[in-house]
Protein backbone atom coordinates (compact mmCIF):
# COMPACT_ATOMS: atom_id res chain seq x y z
CA UNK A 1 0.00 0.00 0.00
CA UNK A 2 1.34 3.34 -0.97
CA UNK A 3 0.82 5.94 1.61
CA UNK A 4 1.18 9.84 0.48
CA UNK A 5 1.63 13.33 2.61
CA UNK A 6 0.33 16.38 1.93
CA UNK A 7 -0.09 19.31 4.30
CA UNK A 8 -1.48 17.10 7.69
CA UNK A 9 -3.16 14.68 6.30
CA UNK A 10 -2.08 11.25 5.56
CA UNK A 11 -3.59 8.59 3.11
CA UNK A 12 -3.34 5.66 1.32
CA UNK A 13 -4.52 4.17 -2.30
CA UNK A 14 -5.78 1.03 -2.12
CA UNK A 15 -7.49 -1.52 -4.25
CA UNK A 16 -10.81 -1.91 -3.01
CA UNK A 17 -12.45 -5.89 -1.05
CA UNK A 18 -15.62 -6.46 -0.49
CA UNK A 19 -15.38 -4.91 3.22
CA UNK A 20 -14.89 -1.03 1.14
CA UNK A 21 -18.52 -1.14 -0.21
CA UNK A 22 -20.50 0.14 2.19
CA UNK A 23 -18.08 2.39 3.94
CA UNK A 24 -17.35 3.92 0.69
CA UNK A 25 -20.68 4.34 -0.29
CA UNK A 26 -21.92 6.32 2.78
CA UNK A 27 -19.06 8.19 2.86
CA UNK A 28 -18.92 8.93 -1.15
CA UNK A 29 -22.70 9.55 -1.28
CA UNK A 30 -23.79 12.52 0.61
CA UNK A 31 -25.01 14.60 -1.88
CA UNK A 32 -27.36 11.59 -3.35
CA UNK A 33 -30.83 10.38 -2.91
CA UNK A 34 -31.76 7.31 -1.99
CA UNK A 35 -31.99 6.11 -5.89
CA UNK A 36 -28.49 7.80 -6.78
CA UNK A 37 -26.72 6.22 -3.75
CA UNK A 38 -28.05 2.79 -4.34
CA UNK A 39 -26.89 2.74 -7.92
CA UNK A 40 -23.62 4.21 -6.55
CA UNK A 41 -23.26 0.90 -4.11
CA UNK A 42 -24.68 -0.90 -7.00
CA UNK A 43 -21.49 0.21 -9.32
CA UNK A 44 -19.03 0.01 -6.39
CA UNK A 45 -20.08 -3.53 -5.84
CA UNK A 46 -19.13 -4.19 -9.70
CA UNK A 47 -15.93 -2.63 -9.44
CA UNK A 48 -14.89 -4.80 -6.47
CA UNK A 49 -16.33 -8.25 -8.04
CA UNK A 50 -15.87 -8.03 -11.63
CA UNK A 51 -12.52 -8.90 -12.74
CA UNK A 52 -12.27 -6.36 -15.61
CA UNK A 53 -12.49 -3.87 -13.24
CA UNK A 54 -11.43 -2.53 -10.04
CA UNK A 55 -11.89 0.55 -7.74
CA UNK A 56 -9.26 2.29 -5.72
CA UNK A 57 -9.98 4.03 -2.87
CA UNK A 58 -7.93 6.65 -0.66
CA UNK A 59 -8.13 5.90 2.97
CA UNK A 60 -6.93 8.00 5.70
CA UNK A 61 -7.49 5.08 8.84
CA UNK A 62 -11.15 3.97 8.23
CA UNK A 63 -11.86 7.14 6.48
CA UNK A 64 -12.50 7.20 2.85
CA UNK A 65 -11.27 10.05 1.06
CA UNK A 66 -11.80 9.46 -2.74
CA UNK A 67 -12.48 6.85 -4.87
CA UNK A 68 -11.44 6.40 -8.68
CA UNK A 69 -12.97 2.98 -10.65
CA UNK A 70 -10.86 1.88 -13.81
CA UNK A 71 -11.84 -0.88 -16.19
CA UNK A 72 -10.17 -2.99 -19.05
CA UNK A 73 -12.42 -1.85 -21.54
CA UNK A 74 -15.26 0.55 -21.96
CA UNK A 75 -17.27 1.51 -25.30
CA UNK A 76 -16.95 5.26 -26.46
CA UNK A 77 -20.30 7.54 -26.98
CA UNK A 78 -20.88 6.66 -30.47
CA UNK A 79 -20.44 10.58 -31.08
CA UNK A 80 -16.86 10.08 -30.74
CA UNK A 81 -15.25 9.64 -34.30
CA UNK A 82 -14.26 6.20 -35.77
CA UNK A 83 -10.76 6.89 -36.19
CA UNK A 84 -10.37 8.01 -32.33
CA UNK A 85 -12.93 4.84 -31.15
CA UNK A 86 -10.55 2.76 -33.08
CA UNK A 87 -7.42 4.20 -31.44
CA UNK A 88 -8.66 4.06 -28.06
CA UNK A 89 -10.08 0.58 -28.62
CA UNK A 90 -7.57 -1.46 -26.49
CA UNK A 91 -6.93 1.49 -23.77
CA UNK A 92 -8.36 1.24 -20.37
CA UNK A 93 -10.84 3.73 -19.02
CA UNK A 94 -11.72 5.61 -15.93
CA UNK A 95 -14.70 5.31 -15.66
CA UNK A 96 -15.99 7.19 -12.18
CA UNK A 97 -13.43 9.78 -10.38
CA UNK A 98 -14.07 11.65 -6.71
CA UNK A 99 -12.13 13.06 -4.10
CA UNK A 100 -14.48 13.86 -0.82
CA UNK A 101 -14.83 18.24 -1.02
CA UNK A 102 -13.43 18.16 2.39
CA UNK A 103 -10.36 16.96 1.14
CA UNK A 104 -9.58 18.39 -2.82
CA UNK A 105 -6.47 20.38 -3.36
CA UNK A 106 -4.35 17.83 -1.22
CA UNK A 107 -2.74 15.51 -3.83
CA UNK A 108 -5.11 13.08 -3.22
CA UNK A 109 -6.84 12.89 -6.58
CA UNK A 110 -3.34 12.53 -8.13
CA UNK A 111 -2.36 9.73 -6.01
CA UNK A 112 -5.59 7.61 -7.44
CA UNK A 113 -4.66 8.77 -10.85
CA UNK A 114 -1.09 7.83 -10.62
CA UNK A 115 -2.41 4.46 -9.20
CA UNK A 116 -4.96 3.41 -11.67
CA UNK A 117 -2.92 4.52 -14.47
CA UNK A 118 -0.34 1.93 -12.92
CA UNK A 119 -3.45 -0.33 -13.17
CA UNK A 120 -3.53 -0.28 -16.22
CA UNK A 121 0.19 -0.44 -16.90
CA UNK A 122 0.09 -3.46 -14.89
CA UNK A 123 -2.55 -5.42 -17.37
CA UNK A 124 -0.34 -4.34 -20.92
CA UNK A 125 -2.89 -1.92 -21.55
CA UNK A 126 -1.37 0.64 -24.46
CA UNK A 127 -2.70 3.85 -22.62
CA UNK A 128 -5.86 5.13 -20.83
CA UNK A 129 -8.82 7.33 -21.86
CA UNK A 130 -11.50 9.16 -19.95
CA UNK A 131 -14.75 11.59 -20.98
CA UNK A 132 -15.20 14.74 -18.53
CA UNK A 133 -17.02 17.72 -18.40
CA UNK A 134 -14.81 19.70 -16.01
CA UNK A 135 -11.53 18.56 -15.37
CA UNK A 136 -10.11 18.58 -18.96
CA UNK A 137 -7.29 20.96 -18.19
CA UNK A 138 -6.54 19.31 -14.98
CA UNK A 139 -5.69 16.09 -16.63
CA UNK A 140 -3.83 18.09 -19.40
CA UNK A 141 -1.45 19.31 -16.93
CA UNK A 142 -0.91 17.50 -14.43
CA UNK A 143 -0.65 13.67 -16.66
CA UNK A 144 -0.39 14.85 -20.26
CA UNK A 145 -3.77 13.79 -21.48
CA UNK A 146 -4.70 15.03 -24.60
CA UNK A 147 -8.05 15.79 -25.84
CA UNK A 148 -9.33 13.52 -28.68
CA UNK A 149 -12.94 14.47 -28.91
CA UNK A 150 -15.85 16.53 -27.66
CA UNK A 151 -18.91 15.02 -27.85
CA UNK A 152 -22.59 16.23 -26.56
CA UNK A 153 -24.19 13.17 -24.89
CA UNK A 154 -27.91 13.49 -23.59
CA UNK A 155 -27.73 17.09 -23.96
CA UNK A 156 -24.28 17.67 -21.86
CA UNK A 157 -20.76 18.62 -23.36
CA UNK A 158 -18.03 15.71 -22.43
CA UNK A 159 -13.95 15.92 -23.52
CA UNK A 160 -12.74 12.56 -24.47
CA UNK A 161 -9.11 12.96 -23.07
CA UNK A 162 -6.41 9.68 -23.76
CA UNK A 163 -3.06 9.21 -22.97
CA UNK A 164 -0.57 6.90 -24.51
CA UNK A 165 1.89 4.92 -22.49
CA UNK A 166 5.55 5.67 -23.55
CA UNK A 167 6.70 1.78 -25.23
CA UNK A 168 9.09 0.37 -22.16
CA UNK A 169 12.33 -1.12 -24.28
Amino acid sequence: MKSAVCADVKWEIVIADESHIEPAAASLSGHMDDGQRRRFRDKLSRYVYKTDRDLALALQGSRILGFYTVIDYDDLPPEVPAAVSNRLHDYACGTGFLVHPDYRRQGIGMSLHQRVERWAGERGKPGFWLSTRRQAEWFRKHFAFDEVARVVVKGIERRIMAKGFAAVA
